[in-house]
């Protein structure tokens, strides 16, 4: 039986343990793989060791140039066409950016390639410069942190990445990570991939950097994920700010690079001529949160989402008809997202989203089908000034309207960016003899920004258009 009409009830409580994504390959599947590409070049007379230029729309001149003779960039030809990797290419980067600006329709593939490039390229210029002691670690670390860099976001879900968490699962934080952390360890298939790429010591150094662990050096995981800046962060605002046509983003990011250094104690530093160029990211990432991520537009089509959510929740809550596939039957029915098998997780893509999405468009309950159909078509509700109107008129317009006012009438609180806590948790800067110095004690700019809690717009109201039809003037 197929869950293809509303009133066919789900059929089952959830998804087995035994059942696999189609991102998921068995380890038998994988060495298989393997084999058939070597018979294959062997064959077809080529070469696995040739260089691979993949054009990249950040540097579409250069593109990612990598050299299978380094290491570094090694680990990311091997693992960039696993089925886990090419999974995020239906995964959406900026959820509801593309409400606001049109071209922000990008994938988190594209994200992580260019994390793990930006990792290899850093550590690469530091291994030419830096001590011998220092050298060690990067020569045993480095495959593994490049690793981490291009797997750091396997557990983003649809719809829309960092707001999948709200629309499921609003009790609990964002567990992207924590799901990313359990696909490296759980899925077998992947884990032999890794093996493969970084060697099962290299694995095992990969755990312990993603758990921040005391027995590996702090510039493992700092690299990747610190407070301040990162090669994580490094990417995003420059990739998004690109796709949004926007110039917010820019930063003079090779200035960072070639200044970053590693310390004495295993911490990641900068050093003194790169400090200008971080003040520059600092202000750069917050106007992309004040401007692209808090614009209201994209938090409106955000909030359509999670109420899409809650609604069909209580629809299946309640046993009323709802189309669900068994992942959606899972999702519906969990708690939370640690009782949900890593497959039903995986199959949680954009067009999954988007295929329900059009059915709850056709569905007899008046809430799911009008959220459903103004997410299609992008139909936001317009949002009003505190003062521009009165909410309770704005709510009485919504219930004169056939609304629910609990789902159509939302107040919203305005984007933040809190600061104090990133930057005291940012790396510190490296001066000329060798001491370190707090960021915030070396930047007037930054210390400025550290007494500043939040960036936080003011709070708005906002409601469907279409409800102003009711409006009579006095």
């Amino acid at each position: 039986m197929q869950p293809n009409q509303q009133q066919q009830r789900h059929f089952s409580t959830g998804p087995s343990e035994t059942r696999r994504s189609v991102f998921q390959r068995s380890p038998q599947e994988v060495a298989e793989l393997a084999e058939a590409r070597t018979l294959y070049h062997e064959f077809a007379g080529k070469s696995d060791n040739r260089s691979r230029l993949m054009r990249d729309i950040m540097d579409p001149q250069n593109g990612i140039d990598l050299n299978p003779h380094n290491k570094l960039e090694k680990v990311i030809i091997d693992l960039r066409d696993s089925s886990l990797m090419q999974r995020l290419k239906f995964v959406n980067q900026l959820s509801t950016g593309s409400w606001a600006y049109h071209d922000a329709t990008h994938s988190r593939f594209g994200h992580v390639l260019g994390v793990a490039d930006l990792t290899a390229k850093i550590l690469n210029y530091m291994g030419r410069h830096a001590s011998e002691p220092v050298k060690k670690q990067l020569e045993e670390y480095g495959p593994a942190v490049v690793a981490f860099g291009l797997t750091h976001d396997l557990g983003h879900i649809a719809p829309g990445s960092h707001i999948a968490q709200r629309v499921w699962f609003p009790q609990e934080k964002d567990m992207h990570e924590e799901i990313s952390h359990r696909l490296l360890r759980e899925d077998p298939g992947f884990r032999l991939e890794l093996e493969m790429a970084i060697s099962p010591e290299g694995a095992r150094k990969l755990d312990l950097i993603v758990a921040e662990s005391p027995l590996v050096p702090k510039w493992t995981w700092q690299l990747i994920t610190s407070g301040g800046w990162n090669t994580d962060r490094g990417d995003w605002v420059s990739r998004d700010g690109h796709f949004c046509g926007v110039n917010y983003g820019m930063y003079d990011l090779p200035i960072i690079t070639k200044n970053l250094t590693i310390t004495d104690n295993g911490e990641l530093g900068i050093r003194e001529p790169g400090v200008t160029a971080l003040e520059s990211f600092f202000t750069a990432r917050a106007s992309m949160y004040r401007n692209v991520y808090g614009h209201k537009v994209a938090k409106i089509g955000e909030m359509m989402h999670v109420a899409l959510g809650r609604r069909a929740r209580e629809l299946f809550a309640a046993n009323k008809p709802i189309y669900a596939d068994e992942t959606m039957q899972a999702v519906l029915s969990a708690k939370s997202s640690s009782e949900l098998p890593l497959a039903t997780m995986l199959d949680m893509v954009e067009y999954w989203w988007s295929s329900h999405v059009s059915q709850w468009a056709k569905s007899d309950d008046l809430t799911l089908s009008e959220l459903s159909k103004r997410i299609l078509v992008r139909q936001p509700f317009k949002h009003y000034e505190p003062e521009a109107t009165s909410d309770a008129i704005l709510r009485r317009l919504v219930e004169t309207s056939g609304l629910d006012p609990d789902y159509f009438f939302v107040q919203m609180r305005g984007s933040e960016v809190k600061l104090r806590e990133d930057l005291n948790k940012a790396f510190k800067v490296v001066l000329g003899d060798g001491t370190e110095k707090p960021l915030t004690d070396y930047s007037k700019l930054m210390s400025a920004l550290s007494e500043i809690e939040k960036f936080q717009s003011e709070p708005y109201v906002a409601a469907p258009m279409d409800v102003y039809k009711f409006f009579k003037p006095q």
